[in-house]
């Protein structure tokens, strides 16, 4: 049963009494009513057909667990006298909501996209949704990279259109770049109606859930290399003779990242 959908109600009015009753009416505490009033129902007589009703369930009928509802019937006996009676459902006795339950269904999905910036950093987007059919209360979302803004979520109701976008940052450190990507997953965790837990682990597009998101970093490998000489003038004559020596040094640069 979810938020929106219909329940039809149908009214079996049964005349108890041994007399004809007139003007039989219906109201319900949440159903719309169409047909009636039965302008007379004789002794014996069951009317089941020309009262009927509907409810178009909201989102706190699914939460609550069930949907109950009762009816009121009037109407009057041939010396005018009203007679009076409140519904009950099959099985029942009178004044007995009619319940429909709403079995609740728990869920969450975490859609986890990235893109790396040109400062070093990276900006990842988590869209959180309800893929259950009851509200969730307090989802919060933790990475185990990124800084995730906007979180608790304080409710979450069910459904695409619901769902709700947080923001995250991590910067990019020099081990992340020597192993040429950043994976990381998020995981989330919100209460139900009935305070159990629901959790759920991060997917990349694509996905199941439990995958991490990677993020490819480029890698350049390049380096400078100076050689330079110097002379040691063991005569001071300030010419290069044999046995003299020659030092050199090796400057190395990593230009690379």
């Amino acid at each position: 049963l979810d938020a929106g959908e219909r329940l039809n109600y149908t009214f079996s009015i049964k005349n108890t009494g041994n007399v004809t009753l007139s003007n039989v009416t219906v109201t319900d505490t949440r159903a719309t009513l169409t047909g009636g009033p039965i302008a007379t129902l004789a002794p014996g007589v069951t009317d089941a057909t020309t009262i009927t009703g509907y409810y178009d369930v909201t989102q706190a009928d699914i939460d609550s667990g069930s949907v109950d509802n009762l009816a009121s019937m009037s109407a009057k006996d041939p010396k005018g006298n009203p007679v009076e009676k409140q519904s009950r459902p099959p099985g029942g006795t009178a004044g007995d909501s009619t319940s429909f339950k709403a079995t609740a269904s728990t869920g969450l999905s975490v859609l986890k996209t990235s893109v790396l910036n040109s400062n070093g950093t990276i900006s990842y987007t988590f869209k959180v949704e309800n893929t259950g059919n009851v509200t969730l209360t307090d989802v919060a979302l933790t990475d185990n990279h990124a800084a995730v803004t906007g979180s608790p979520i304080a409710t979450l109701a069910p459904g695409p259109t619901n769902a709700v976008t947080l923001t995250g940052t991590y910067t990019v450190s020099q081990a992340d770049i020597d192993a040429g990507h950043v994976d990381n997953l998020a995981s989330a965790k919100g209460k139900d109606p009935a305070d159990a837990d629901v959790t759920a682990q991060s997917h990349p597009t694509g996905g199941t859930a439990g995958t991490a998101t990677r993020t490819d970093i480029p890698q350049t490998a390049s380096s400078d290399f100076i050689k330079t000489v110097t002379h040691v003038d063991t005569d001071n004559d300030g010419l290069l003779d044999a046995g003299e020596r020659l030092n050199y040094t090796f400057s190395i640069k990593n230009t690379g990242n």
